[in-house]
């Protein structure tokens, strides 16, 4: 068993791999900013290390110490309008944070390091699925990752061994999709795209925190992998299974992109198409619990219903 420090294990994705992980035997320490965070992390049973990844601090020796580091933080990227100012603030903090932990890491005797990222650095994606070699297109919050991206890049390059992993749209009883669910149970109306339905790579996000555990160690470092389900639903699919499982109606109404840009901002309203492959992932011997939203979908509004019963 290992020495793991996470950064962003009080997350939605980064919560859940700690569970995973402290079930597999690993001993566990957690970037906190807050006490509240510090309390919810010592509550999994993971040791919570005090710090901020915007600011250089004892933590960065924590770190050096793990035998492996998991990098799951990013600033934050769902809730209200997402402006083009707080997009380029995502940008730059994202790399600050980069460069505070990565650079912790350089002479120290890590393993294996696991750098989170996101597929919106793949972009629009047409069909056939495409895999990890495939150029990226950067839409919505990808155009943003593409200097972490490649700073990332210069880290590989002066010897750190990186794994790279790329979550889907994760989903579960938390972040952007328990909006979703919040919304179906008050019974308001859905917005969608008038003219375009996209398609998205979905994950569930007990299965994402497994395939993370999986390729901390499975993974070949230097490689990138992709974690989605096998089959990209199309976004109404996902209200549509959302409204089933909850037993509720389902309203809906288009609205157009210059509306929806005014509503939500334009990198949220920035659609795009990703049909991706997990085969890669699939090779290394991971087998999905909910393979597409039919099966995840009902487990997850089951738990959210539980947990919101009242």
């Amino acid at each position: 068993m290992a020495r793991l420090f996470l950064a962003g294990g009080s997350g939605f994705i980064g919560s859940a791999f700690v569970r995973h992980a402290i079930a597999a035997g690993h001993t566990v320490q957690v970037l906190c900013r807050s006490e509240r965070s510090a309390a919810a992390v010592h509550a999994l049973g993971a040791q919570p290390v005090m710090g901020n990844l915007l600011e250089a601090g004892t933590w960065q020796a924590h770190a050096a110490q793990a035998e492996i580091v998991l990098h799951f933080a990013q600033p934050q990227t769902f809730g209200g309008r997402v402006s083009k100012a707080r997009a380029l603030r995502y940008e730059s903090e994202r790399q600050i944070m980069d460069r505070n932990l990565l650079s912790a890491l350089m002479h120290s005797a890590v393993q294996r390091i696991v750098y989170v990222s996101g597929t919106s650095y793949y972009g629009q994606q047409d069909l056939p699925p495409k895999d990890e070699t495939a150029k990226p297109n950067p839409r919505g919050w990808g155009p943003y990752i593409v200097k972490a991206m490649q700073q990332l890049e210069t880290f590989c390059a002066a010897g750190l061994p990186i794994i790279t992993v790329f979550p889907a749209s994760v989903y579960g009883a938390g972040s952007w999709y328990a909006e979703i669910l919040t919304s179906l149970k008050a019974g308001r109306v859905q917005l969608t795209a008038a003219r375009r339905d996209p398609t998205l790579a979905t994950v569930h996000v007990e299965d994402c925190a497994r395939a993370i555990l999986h390729l901390m160690e499975h993974g070949a470092t230097g490689e990138r992998y992709i974690i989605c389900d096998d089959r990209p639903p199309k976004y109404s699919e996902i209200l549509a299974q959302s409204a089933q499982a909850m037993n509720v109606p389902l309203k809906t109404r288009a609205v157009p992109l210059w509306l929806g840009r005014l509503i939500v901002g334009p990198v949220i309203a920035d659609l795009y198409d990703a049909h991706l492959s997990n085969a890669r992932l699939r090779s290394t011997g991971f087998r999905f619990q909910f393979p597409t939203i039919e099966q995840g979908i009902p487990d997850v509004v089951r738990t959210w219903l539980t947990t919101h019963a009242h």
